[in-house]
């Protein structure tokens, strides 16, 4: 496929495009709030020209990621655990004419045939999951020097952790996504990762998310302004590097061997 530099495609409806960069309209204002196409385009560069790969989406959710690849030349398959995520994702990759397979899963169990995808991707799904089987699941179905990487949150930051559990939730803050058993992944789960998948596991941290959640939940985005000010401080404290590691979210990348 050519490479798609427009945001529209013939016959295809504008409200069900998704392009090659992952941009999703129905998605776009959460992807930007929370910096994600920052992510997707490092977790892109890191994964290389995907022309004729066979990718697995993990945890693929409506499934735009997957039709992102489709998009870049890649033959794609996803799975996840929520049926009606597994419907919309369907209904999405028709709109969109692209073949995608999309099948009901537990990353802990997967179907899939051993050495049987160039590479993986899922975004914010480790976390769900346990950590030591999914990671050897991982390492099976990917191909000997495959890839797999994983945009993650991250608990490596005391003061956003210490507002999760005081914060979100009281005062008219609003709470979403996590339940009570879950949290962001921790530094001892990626030990686990490195110990349990076959082959070689590194962070990267593409940018910081830091003040735009304060944008995001407690101004609630209500001034350009305000918001402007946060994605530029975000953007000026993470220009040093280290201070990049208290970011929420960091890439998770495997390297098979």
């Amino acid at each position: 496929m050519t490479k798609q530099t427009v945001n529209s495609i013939e016959g295809i409806d504008p409200a069900m495009l998704v392009t090659r960069d992952g941009h999703y309209e129905p998605y776009t204002y959460w992807l930007e709030t929370c910096g994600l196409f920052e992510f997707y385009d490092f977790a892109l560069d890191l994964m290389g020209d995907l022309e004729g790969k066979h990718i697995l989406d993990c945890g693929c959710g409506p499934g735009h990621t997957a039709i992102m690849f489709t998009r870049r030349g890649a033959t794609a398959e996803g799975f996840d655990v929520d049926e009606g995520e597994l419907d919309k994702a369907r209904i999405l990759a028709t709109a969109n004419r692209v073949d995608i397979r999309y099948t009901k899963q537990w990353f802990e169990e997967i179907d899939y045939a051993d050495n049987s995808f160039d590479l993986a991707f899922g975004s914010c799904v480790i976390h769900h999951v346990d950590i030591a089987k999914a990671a050897a699941q991982l390492g099976r179905v990917l191909k000997p020097g495959g890839k797999a990487v994983f945009i993650e949150n991250s608990n490596r930051n005391p003061f956003l952790m210490l507002a999760r559990s005081r914060l979100v939730g009281r005062l008219g803050v609003p709470k979403y996504g996590d339940d009570e058993e879950e949290h962001p992944l921790r530094d001892d789960e990626i030990a686990l990762l490195r110990a349990t998948f076959p082959g070689e596991v590194n962070i990267h941290f593409p940018s910081l998310v830091l003040f735009r959640l304060l944008d995001f939940y407690v101004f609630r985005r209500r001034s350009k302004i305000l918001t402007a000010m946060m994605r530029g401080l975000d953007k000026a404290v993470g220009s040093i590097y280290w201070l990049r590691r208290y970011s929420y979210f960091q890439i998770v990348e495997f390297k098979r061997d």
